[in-house]
């Protein structure tokens, strides 16, 4: 099981990387979709969990990260984080399967959308927007 984050600031990035490391998951992270994207099309296994911040430089952002990803695996959990509630509106419709951290959050409640995401059962939960501390 490998999650991907992607984020564009690095001490974020690195302070995510670090702690779903410690927690047991295996991460790769993108410091943007441009980086993500070479990931998502590198032939190795599949992620398990979409982590993508929305608004990133670069030619791509984070719905076209999800996009892509969808793509290639329609099932995927996607956690959208946002410092921005302005990019809300720019949100495909979420399913089950998706939800949203408003940045700035706690690594707990990270870690309770991951586990809630892939956990089979919770396919069947509504989907969850999560306000910061």
């Amino acid at each position: 099981m490998c999650i991907l984050l992607v984020e564009d600031e690095g001490l974020i990035r690195d302070l995510l990387v670090d702690e779903l490391t410690f927690q047991g998951y295996q991460v790769r992270g993108a410091e943007g979709g441009d980086q993500a994207a070479a990931l998502i099309e590198t032939p190795t296994a599949p992620f398990s969990l979409l982590i993508t911040d929305i608004h990133m430089p670069g030619r791509l952002n984070g719905i076209d990260v999800a996009r892509m990803v969808r793509q290639r695996d329609p099932p995927i959990p996607i956690i959208y984080m946002t410092g921005r509630p302005d990019m809300l509106g720019a949100l495909p419709v979420l399913g089950p399967q998706d939800a949203v951290l408003l940045k700035p959050f706690s690594p707990s409640a990270l870690l309770g959308l991951i586990r809630r995401l892939l956990d089979p059962r919770a396919l069947l939960a509504p989907r969850a927007v999560v306000p910061g501390p």
